[in-house]
């Protein structure tokens, strides 16, 4: 990049930064900053350059948890933190907090699935479970599916006029392709949320079926092999019910015998977009499926500045980001046909790694250390389903001591100096900081009155406020193309800027941020079609809890779900007639409400059923007054 003849820009920015930390604290408290060392443009430039390119390195396997590229991106971090003479906040004197997270399923004897009376067909040749398959033994007729979708707002729903109950459906792979802009279907490569595993398992079971054989006819769709993986098709959200899939030959063999062609059905579906379902007479299956998870061990790496004022180091200020990805691509990933090569994940989240660590050095380097406690934690995990930052806020000896979280997650593609920064309205003053010292340093902010799904939700879970700075989601995102040379070195350069200008003040200040509630929204919220959901009920989830049902961390002030009278600790397990078991399930049955509608809501409070009644909202609307 190219700029204006002056001091060049990462000196200049650094200077503004420190000017202005020093400047907003004397306006709030008094305090004044001593000046900092000046750090040279190579220096930064280097340093964060350095970090990015290891960390999206090939040799560090896409950084997923159980592979070992975050094995080394784990001892990398620590090794930084100890050059930086940073104090080790993990167990038993290291830089390591531990703690096990469950990565896959292993299928166990006996497994097994026949058609018909024929003998059972061979696991992994075959047929496979998948991932997300409960463990049972059923014997049931089959019923045809088309894809498994229920779109009511849509007018498309593939279990009309059939019955489903105590039956397997089969269900066809993805999902039509769009007719027009106004349908919920999208094209491939990109699918919407109805072509997704768990959502077509969650509606087989939600219709009363007991199992699900998936089925892909989408031969053009380049997949490395047809059968998925265990490890593609997991989800820890739950189990619905039995759910495999089998060979596209095998299935067209069997109803062909019965005069019944899945390509003509499979074309008639795309072609009208209207279902074809129906029932598929004698024609049974028994299948058996016993898997079992394993977990592995992840660690978050912590390191420790300790506060200079002795009234004020026992508090703490987190700076954090998340060291994870996706590794091979078989979970979370944007494009199934990416399955097995690497995602180096260099914006997500090398790139806020690689700022962790340059802040992390920078305040380490300061002559005169801030009066609060900086605490620097790079975080494992997050992607499936921050289990890494959940973790460390459940072992903290005492969360009231964290006063503010940082959040740096996708900060490495800065692009017109503009970047969106969430949770500015989540504690007193935090807007007015951000915003001075963007403008000061030459960067545009966009607030955003959502919390936002990133590791900043445990602390925020916790009553902490917190800020998630962010450069914008791209074409690169949970794809093997978010390599490091795509990075913008010089943006987050700045964003380290910025963060260093919004930390210093309140790292000093006598009196620390107040915690402010706010709206729930999660971006890429699962179950929105890409037009956003429209209903609204205004729960707080608690991710990364383990249970069965959506554990609520709160609610939004004022919201249906605050005025029905559910609160924190509340595990929703039924919303007007669909049943809960996770977030998913949630969000899908909020998209079948329309706003204004009243729904019952079952939650188990105290481990007791209690039933409350919520009129939902359209998002965004406000209350009326009388």
């Amino acid at each position: 990049m190219t700029t204006k003849s002056r001091m060049p820009l990462y000196l200049r920015t650094l200077l503004v930064g420190l000017a202005l930390a020093g400047t907003i604290a004397a306006a709030l408290t008094g305090w004044t900053l001593e000046p900092a060392p000046q750090v040279s443009t190579p220096t930064i430039a280097h340093d964060l350059a350095k970090h990015a390119k290891y960390l999206a390195s090939e040799k560090l396997t896409g950084r997923g948890v159980g592979t070992p590229g975050i094995d080394l991106a784990r001892d990398y971090i620590a090794a930084e933190f100890a050059k930086y003479s940073l104090r080790p906040g993990g167990e038993n004197g290291s830089y390591f907090q531990s703690f096990d997270v469950t990565v896959g399923v292993t299928v166990q004897e006996p497994t097994s699935l026949r058609l018909g009376s024929e003998e059972p067909l061979a696991l992994s040749e075959d047929w496979v479970p998948l991932g997300l398959s409960a463990s049972d033994n059923i014997a049931a007729e089959l019923v045809f599916s088309g894809y498994g979708i229920t779109a009511k707002n849509y007018g498309y729903d593939d279990y009309e006029g059939i019955d489903v109950k105590g039956k397997v459906v089969l269900v066809l792979r993805y999902e039509p392709p769009p007719k027009d802009a106004g349908s919920p279907f999208k094209k491939f490569p990109e699918y919407s949320i109805y072509s997704a595993l768990r959502t077509k398992a969650n509606n087989a079971r939600d219709h009363g079926a007991v199992g699900m054989i998936l089925v892909d006819l989408n031969q053009s769709g380049g997949e490395k092999a047809e059968l998925l993986s265990t490890s593609s098709s997991l989800w820890r959200g739950g189990r619905s019910l039995v759910a495999v899939q089998v060979r596209r030959e095998i299935v067209e063999k069997r109803l062909a015998a019965r005069g019944i062609s899945l390509s003509a059905l499979k074309e008639r579906i795309d072609r009208t977009e209207k279902p074809a379902s129906m029932s598929l007479p004698g024609l049974t299956t028994a299948i058996h499926v016993k898997l079992a998870e394993f977990r592995r061990r992840a660690e978050n790496v912590v390191s420790v500045l300790p506060g200079s004022d002795p009234s004020l180091h026992d508090e703490n200020i987190v700076i954090g980001a998340h060291y994870d990805h996706l590794g091979f691509g078989h979970y979370g990933a944007r494009d199934s046909r990416a399955a097995g090569t690497i995602h180096p994940g260099a914006d997500d989240n090398a790139s806020g790694t690689a700022v962790l660590l340059d802040v992390a050095r920078r305040f380490a380097q300061l002559p005169g250390k801030p009066a609060r406690t900086i605490v620097f934690a790079a975080f494992s995990a997050e992607e499936l389903g921050l289990y890494g930052s959940r973790h460390f806020v459940d072992v903290a000896k005492s969360m009231a001591t964290t006063k503010v979280m940082i959040n740096l997650d996708m900060v490495g593609r800065l692009r017109n100096n503009r970047l969106t920064v969430f949770g500015t309205r989540s504690g007193q003053n935090l807007s007015e900081i951000v915003t001075s010292g963007a403008r000061e340093l030459g960067l545009e902010v966009t607030e955003s009155d959502d919390v936002g799904r990133s590791d900043h939700l445990s602390f925020y879970n916790k009553k902490v406020p917190v800020l998630h700075f962010f450069t914008g989601i791209h074409d690169h995102y949970h794809r093997p193309t978010d390599i490091w040379e795509n990075l913008n070195i010089d943006g987050m350069a700045r964003v380290s800027d910025l963060v260093m200008a919004t930390v210093l003040p309140m790292a000093n200040a006598k009196t620390p941020i107040s915690f402010v509630s706010l709206p729930s929204r999660q971006p890429g919220e699962p179950g929105v079609d890409g037009r956003g959901l429209s209903t609204y009920l205004g729960s707080i989830p608690a991710y990364g809890v383990s249970t069965v049902g959506v554990e609520l961390a709160g609610v939004s002030d004022g919201s249906p779900a605050a005025l029905a009278g559910l609160r924190s600790g509340d595990v929703i397990v039924r919303l007007a007639d669909k049943k809960i078991q996770n977030i998913e399930d949630l969000t899908a049955a909020l998209q079948t409400q329309k706003p204004g509608d009243e729904v019952a809501i079952v939650v188990l409070r105290a481990g007791n059923p209690v039933t409350v009644k919520a009129r939902l909202r359209a998002r965004g609307a406000t209350l009326g007054r009388g």
